[in-house]
């Protein structure tokens, strides 16, 4: 990953919602690199590495529930690029 100036844990709530926010939105973005310098393409691994940075643990919760907390601080719905594009064409 690189080096960033606001690396240390954030300390309140609202402090590692704004780490994960600004994660998830480099990983949308295409910018967030794993420790090997290439691009994170892998959803499941930008939602790891933005909780690691916030200082949370993933243990004892299911993929489901970190996906309802990722997209309720993101602020958006990500059924848009859920849709099926198959679904339209009769």
């Amino acid at each position: 990953m690189e080096e960033r100036n606001d690396a240390a844990m954030p300390k309140g709530k609202k402090a590692k919602q704004a780490k994960i926010a600004r994660v998830l939105r480099e990983f949308k973005a295409g910018t967030l690199k794993g420790s090997d310098k290439k691009a994170i393409t892998n959803r499941k691994q930008a939602i790891a590495i933005a909780l690691s940075e916030a200082g949370m643990s993933m243990q004892g919760k299911s993929d489901e529930y970190w996906d309802s907390y990722v997209i309720t601080i993101m602020g958006e719905e990500e059924e848009e690029e859920m849709e099926d594009p198959e679904e339209g064409k009769s």
